[in-house]
């Protein structure tokens, strides 16, 4: 049989063709697939105009309601307490992994809520750590029960965005390591002895656009377009 030749204008086009394809399968039932239907991730999407303020700062109670609405919803309870002690138990050690690259930093008004949220449940402020880097020199990360993970969503150069399966590349001594090959390994790093099993929350922050030569080079600063 005589092989067939592939231009690279037909695997371009084909590939496109594959790509919007996979966009409308999305949202056909998982069994299409033959996939395992029992460990479904649940996920909340929150939105409020109001979070960011006409002087262009993040209304800490609006984004504090934004974060209980979202855990209550998850949760399935009317009331936040027991919204967070279904997350969260007082005898727990919690590493709350932020991020704070300078030109989208994790908002500090989020990070004060969860903080405060996780201490209501009984969890004292000495078994509560807010970082992002040192996490490996850091006893309540390294020796945590519970981990919440919060970061903005964000373009990068190697991975194509910076979300929440990239937020514990700090969980390593080497962060570079998993970079090769447009950071293919990044998953891995969830099988780590001090990440595995250990998730309590995730939280995906998109409250400004994605940083890319365009968008807000920090929230508590007026809106600078590069």
């Amino acid at each position: 049989m005589a092989k067939k030749t592939i231009t690279r204008r037909t695997l371009l086009k084909n590939s496109a063709i594959a790509a919007a394809g996979g966009v409308v399968y999305l949202n056909f039932p998982v069994k299409l697939f033959g996939g395992n239907t029992e460990n479904k991730t649940k996920v909340i999407l929150i939105r409020d105009e109001g979070v960011i303020n006409d002087s262009r700062t993040i209304d800490k109670t609006v984004i504090r309601n934004m974060l209980d609405e979202a855990v209550k919803e998850l949760t399935g309870y009317d009331e936040i307490q027991a919204a967070w002690k279904s997350l969260i138990k007082p005898d727990d050690i919690v590493g709350i992994k932020t991020n704070v690259w300078g030109r989208l930093r994790t908002p500090l008004e989020l990070e004060d809520a969860i903080k405060n949220r996780v201490m209501e449940v009984g969890v004292p402020g000495d078994k509560i750590s807010i970082r992002d880097r040192g996490l490996l020199d850091d006893p309540v990360f390294t020796n945590g029960t519970a981990l919440i993970n919060v970061r903005p969503m964000r373009t990068h150069d190697w991975s194509g965005v910076g979300s929440l399966i990239k937020n514990y590349i700090m969980f390593t001594r080497k962060p570079s390591s998993y970079h090769r090959d447009t950071c293919a390994d990044l998953a891995t790093l969830w099988n780590l002895p001090e990440v595995k099993g250990k998730t309590r929350l995730n939280i995906l922050v998109m409250l400004t656009p994605l940083f890319h030569g365009i968008g807000p080079h920090h929230y508590n600063k007026k809106f600078t377009w590069a």
